[in-house]
């Protein structure tokens, strides 16, 4: 009897273990003070940014970041950061620049007319067309440092002109330029 006993209490503790594993694997966004933010966001942005999610084991651990809206002039602009929270966790980068892009930007599904992968600096971009509202867009990634087979974090964004507005080389040079992170607490 006390077997079972042990053996009951055993499997309703693994299960328990097992809920509250799933529940930490789940982003939730929540709204914050950009100087709170990763990401260096620029005057008139909103951030924001999810919970630490755990992997599966609990070793890797990781946090996302975002920053976005639209300037007085209308360009939209959306930065995107996912790191990981220890040396244990590690992001790899084996989608394309497009497919990342196309699952960063809100309207993803609605891209159009994407060009070949191109580079400047420490990032990879592409151009394309919001085929949702017809815009100009640009959207890049960024790999983070080497670590443990993958990188320790990926950053992106897009940046969209007003409608009817092209994106030029000085447009995209200066967005990737200017997205950067905050230096981490320690």
């Amino acid at each position: 009897m006390r077997t079972v006993t042990s053996l009951a209490w055993l499997i309703f503790l693994l299960a328990g273990i097992g809920t509250v594993t799933a529940q930490t694997r789940q982003y939730t966004w929540a709204d914050i003070d950009c100087r709170q933010s990763r990401i260096a966001a620029w005057t008139g942005l909103k951030c924001r940014a999810t919970n630490v999610v755990a992997t599966e084991g609990n070793i890797g651990a990781f946090r996302q970041w975002a920053a976005f809206g639209t300037s007085r002039d209308g360009y939209y602009v959306h930065l995107f950061l996912w790191e990981g929270q220890n040396t244990f966790s590690y992001l790899t980068a084996d989608e394309t620049t497009a497919d990342f892009v196309k699952w960063v930007f809100e309207y993803g599904k609605s891209i159009a007319q994407v060009s070949p992968a191109a580079r400047y600096k420490d990032a990879d971009y592409v151009t394309f067309t919001d085929g949702r509202m017809g815009r100009s867009c640009i959207g890049f990634r960024r790999l983070g440092g080497p670590q443990r087979g993958g990188y320790d974090s990926l950053m992106g964004g897009v940046l969209c002109a007003p409608q009817g507005k092209a994106i030029g080389q000085l447009d995209i040079s200066a967005f990737i330029d200017n997205a950067r992170l905050q230096p981490q607490a320690r």
